[in-house]
Protein backbone atom coordinates (compact mmCIF):
# COMPACT_ATOMS: atom_id res chain seq x y z
CA UNK A 1 0.00 0.00 0.00
CA UNK A 2 1.37 3.40 -1.06
CA UNK A 3 1.11 6.19 1.56
CA UNK A 4 1.44 9.83 0.42
CA UNK A 5 2.12 12.64 2.88
CA UNK A 6 -0.70 15.10 3.33
CA UNK A 7 -0.07 18.66 4.66
CA UNK A 8 3.03 19.74 6.63
CA UNK A 9 5.04 17.99 9.28
CA UNK A 10 5.72 19.55 12.70
CA UNK A 11 9.40 20.12 11.93
CA UNK A 12 8.60 21.99 8.72
CA UNK A 13 6.15 24.24 10.59
CA UNK A 14 8.68 24.99 13.34
CA UNK A 15 11.44 25.83 10.82
CA UNK A 16 9.03 28.15 8.99
CA UNK A 17 8.11 29.86 12.26
CA UNK A 18 11.79 30.27 13.15
CA UNK A 19 12.54 31.90 9.79
CA UNK A 20 9.52 34.18 10.18
CA UNK A 21 10.58 35.15 13.73
CA UNK A 22 14.12 36.07 12.57
CA UNK A 23 12.68 38.15 9.73
CA UNK A 24 10.26 39.97 12.06
CA UNK A 25 13.01 40.68 14.61
CA UNK A 26 15.25 42.07 11.87
CA UNK A 27 12.45 44.25 10.58
CA UNK A 28 11.70 45.50 14.11
CA UNK A 29 15.37 46.41 14.70
CA UNK A 30 15.46 48.22 11.36
CA UNK A 31 12.32 50.18 12.25
CA UNK A 32 13.84 51.15 15.62
CA UNK A 33 16.96 52.50 13.89
CA UNK A 34 14.83 54.39 11.37
CA UNK A 35 12.82 56.02 14.17
CA UNK A 36 16.02 56.95 16.01
CA UNK A 37 17.51 58.49 12.86
CA UNK A 38 14.30 60.42 12.19
CA UNK A 39 14.24 61.79 15.75
CA UNK A 40 17.90 62.83 15.48
CA UNK A 41 17.21 64.56 12.16
CA UNK A 42 14.22 66.40 13.62
CA UNK A 43 16.26 67.56 16.62
CA UNK A 44 19.07 68.80 14.39
CA UNK A 45 16.63 70.63 12.11
CA UNK A 46 14.84 72.34 15.01
CA UNK A 47 18.14 73.32 16.59
CA UNK A 48 19.56 74.62 13.31
CA UNK A 49 16.52 76.80 12.54
CA UNK A 50 16.56 78.42 15.99
CA UNK A 51 20.34 78.84 16.01
CA UNK A 52 20.30 80.42 12.56
CA UNK A 53 17.64 82.87 13.75
CA UNK A 54 19.70 83.77 16.83
CA UNK A 55 22.88 84.05 14.78
CA UNK A 56 21.23 86.64 12.53
CA UNK A 57 20.14 88.65 15.58
CA UNK A 58 23.70 88.63 16.91
CA UNK A 59 25.07 89.74 13.52
CA UNK A 60 22.59 92.65 13.46
CA UNK A 61 23.60 93.74 17.00
CA UNK A 62 27.37 93.00 17.15
CA UNK A 63 28.24 95.67 19.73
CA UNK A 64 26.32 93.73 22.40
CA UNK A 65 28.14 90.40 21.96
CA UNK A 66 29.17 90.38 25.64
CA UNK A 67 25.53 90.76 26.69
CA UNK A 68 24.51 87.92 24.36
CA UNK A 69 27.24 85.68 25.79
CA UNK A 70 26.29 86.41 29.39
CA UNK A 71 22.55 85.95 28.82
CA UNK A 72 22.92 82.75 26.74
CA UNK A 73 25.51 81.09 28.99
CA UNK A 74 23.68 81.91 32.24
CA UNK A 75 19.98 81.67 31.34
CA UNK A 76 17.42 82.92 33.83
CA UNK A 77 13.89 81.72 34.46
CA UNK A 78 12.22 85.12 34.70
CA UNK A 79 12.03 87.58 31.80
CA UNK A 80 14.29 90.65 31.83
CA UNK A 81 12.88 94.00 32.99
CA UNK A 82 12.69 95.13 29.36
CA UNK A 83 11.49 92.71 26.72
CA UNK A 84 12.08 95.21 23.89
CA UNK A 85 8.81 94.47 22.12
CA UNK A 86 9.55 90.77 21.75
CA UNK A 87 6.42 89.83 23.73
CA UNK A 88 4.07 92.19 21.88
CA UNK A 89 4.66 95.35 23.94
CA UNK A 90 6.18 98.55 22.55
CA UNK A 91 9.47 99.43 24.25
CA UNK A 92 12.61 101.30 23.29
CA UNK A 93 15.81 99.48 24.21
CA UNK A 94 19.53 100.01 23.89
CA UNK A 95 21.68 97.28 22.23
CA UNK A 96 22.52 95.57 25.54
CA UNK A 97 18.88 95.42 26.66
CA UNK A 98 17.86 94.07 23.26
CA UNK A 99 20.57 91.39 23.43
CA UNK A 100 19.46 90.35 26.92
CA UNK A 101 15.81 90.09 25.87
CA UNK A 102 16.57 88.19 22.65
CA UNK A 103 18.87 85.78 24.47
CA UNK A 104 16.21 85.17 27.14
CA UNK A 105 13.53 84.20 24.62
CA UNK A 106 16.07 82.12 22.66
CA UNK A 107 17.25 80.11 25.68
CA UNK A 108 13.66 79.58 26.85
CA UNK A 109 12.61 78.32 23.42
CA UNK A 110 15.63 76.02 23.16
CA UNK A 111 15.13 74.74 26.72
CA UNK A 112 11.46 73.95 26.03
CA UNK A 113 12.59 71.67 23.20
CA UNK A 114 15.25 69.91 25.30
CA UNK A 115 18.32 71.82 24.05
CA UNK A 116 21.02 73.52 26.09
CA UNK A 117 23.01 76.33 24.47
CA UNK A 118 26.27 78.19 24.90
CA UNK A 119 28.08 81.03 23.13
CA UNK A 120 31.88 80.74 23.19
CA UNK A 121 34.88 81.98 21.18
CA UNK A 122 35.51 79.39 18.46
CA UNK A 123 38.60 77.35 19.35
CA UNK A 124 39.95 77.10 15.81
CA UNK A 125 39.61 80.74 14.74
CA UNK A 126 41.66 83.20 16.71
CA UNK A 127 42.43 81.20 19.82
CA UNK A 128 40.27 83.37 22.05
CA UNK A 129 41.94 86.63 21.05
CA UNK A 130 39.26 89.01 19.80
CA UNK A 131 41.80 91.23 18.02
CA UNK A 132 42.67 88.37 15.66
CA UNK A 133 41.20 88.95 12.20
CA UNK A 134 40.00 85.32 12.14
CA UNK A 135 38.17 85.65 15.47
CA UNK A 136 34.61 84.34 15.57
CA UNK A 137 32.01 83.06 18.01
CA UNK A 138 30.53 79.55 18.20
CA UNK A 139 26.87 79.19 19.09
CA UNK A 140 26.60 75.62 20.40
CA UNK A 141 23.44 73.59 20.91
CA UNK A 142 23.43 70.18 22.62
CA UNK A 143 20.95 67.55 23.71
CA UNK A 144 21.01 64.13 25.31
CA UNK A 145 24.24 63.34 27.20
CA UNK A 146 26.22 66.23 25.70
CA UNK A 147 27.01 69.65 27.16
CA UNK A 148 27.20 72.67 24.82
CA UNK A 149 30.82 73.22 25.80
CA UNK A 150 34.35 73.16 24.39
CA UNK A 151 36.77 70.81 26.13
CA UNK A 152 38.40 67.40 26.31
CA UNK A 153 35.73 65.45 28.20
CA UNK A 154 34.43 62.48 26.25
CA UNK A 155 33.11 60.84 29.44
CA UNK A 156 29.78 59.10 29.03
CA UNK A 157 29.72 55.92 31.16
CA UNK A 158 32.35 54.57 33.55
CA UNK A 159 34.04 56.96 35.96
CA UNK A 160 37.80 57.18 35.54
CA UNK A 161 40.29 59.37 37.34
CA UNK A 162 40.32 62.94 36.00
CA UNK A 163 37.07 62.56 34.09
CA UNK A 164 33.72 64.18 34.70
CA UNK A 165 31.32 62.25 36.90
CA UNK A 166 28.12 63.81 35.56
CA UNK A 167 27.84 61.30 32.70
CA UNK A 168 27.98 64.02 30.05
CA UNK A 169 30.56 64.95 27.46
CA UNK A 170 31.78 68.16 25.79
CA UNK A 171 30.52 68.95 22.32
CA UNK A 172 33.70 70.29 20.71
CA UNK A 173 37.43 69.78 21.12
CA UNK A 174 39.49 72.69 22.39
CA UNK A 175 42.58 74.20 20.79
CA UNK A 176 45.82 72.91 22.27
CA UNK A 177 49.27 74.49 22.15
CA UNK A 178 51.13 71.76 24.05
CA UNK A 179 54.74 71.00 23.06
CA UNK A 180 54.81 74.05 20.76
CA UNK A 181 52.37 72.31 18.43
CA UNK A 182 49.04 73.97 17.85
CA UNK A 183 46.23 71.46 17.54
CA UNK A 184 43.15 73.02 16.05
CA UNK A 185 40.00 72.58 18.03
CA UNK A 186 36.38 72.85 17.03
CA UNK A 187 35.92 69.21 16.04
CA UNK A 188 32.96 67.22 17.30
CA UNK A 189 33.74 64.61 19.95
CA UNK A 190 32.79 61.14 18.77
CA UNK A 191 29.30 60.30 19.96
CA UNK A 192 28.39 63.88 20.91
CA UNK A 193 24.81 64.93 20.20
CA UNK A 194 25.26 68.58 19.40
CA UNK A 195 25.88 71.10 16.68
CA UNK A 196 27.52 74.48 16.43
CA UNK A 197 27.26 77.49 14.19
CA UNK A 198 30.08 79.94 13.63
CA UNK A 199 29.13 83.60 13.94
CA UNK A 200 31.55 86.15 12.52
Amino acid sequence: MKIEQQGFGLIEVMVSLLILAVAVLGFTAMQGQAIKATDESLERTQSLVMMRNMGEKIRVNPTAIAAYQTAINTPVTSPPSKTCGLNGTIETCNPTELATAEAYFFTQSMGNRGFTVNLQPCPSTGGGVDTNIMYSWCLISAWGDTRPTIGTDTKTKDTKEGESTDGKMDCLTSQSEADSKVTKGGKYHSGATCMFMEIT
